[in-house]
C-alpha cells in the first residue's frame, strides 16, 4: 500500500527533475548557439547564413528541431550583430509537455562588429 502511493510520487518527482534538467541544458545550449553565431558574424564579410549555420551546428548537439535562429541583417555598416535563438520547449520535451506547458526559451547575443571606424588618423 505504501509503495503504491510513494512510487507514484517518486516517479513524478524523478521525471520532473529530468525535464527541468533538460530545460536548463537547452537554455545553456541556446545561449552558446547565439554567442557562437554572433562571433561568427562579427568579422568583416560574414553573412547571415554563416551565423545561422554556426547556431545550427551548436543546437544540433542536443536537438535537431524545435528551435529558430534569427539574425538581424548584416552589412558593411552594421555596428552590432544581434542573434536570437528561440526554443519551443513543447516540441523538444522528453515526456509529454505537462511539466512545462507552453514554455519558450529565448536568448539573444549582441556583439560589436569588427568594422573600421577611423581608429587611426594619418
Amino acid at each position: 500500500m505504501e509503495f503504491a502511493i510513494c512510487a507514484n510520487i517518486f516517479f513524478v518527482l524523478i521525471f520532473t527533475c529530468m525535464e527541468f534538467a533538460r530545460m536548463n541544458m537547452i537554455r545553456n545550449l541556446a545561449q552558446d548557439a547565439a554567442y557562437f553565431a554572433a562571433r561568427q558574424a562579427m568579422v568583416p564579410g560574414a553573412t547571415v547564413e554563416e551565423a545561422e549555420a554556426a547556431a545550427d551546428q551548436v543546437m544540433n548537439m542536443m536537438t535537431a528541431s524545435g528551435y529558430q535562429v534569427s539574425v538581424e541583417p548584416i552589412d558593411e555598416d552594421s555596428p552590432n550583430v544581434v542573434v536570437t535563438v528561440t526554443v519551443d520547449f513543447d516540441e523538444i520535451a522528453l515526456f509529454a509537455p505537462m511539466f512545462l506547458p507552453n514554455a519558450t526559451i529565448e536568448t539573444t547575443a549582441r556583439i560589436r562588429t569588427e568594422r573600421y571606424e577611423g581608429f587611426y588618423e594619418q
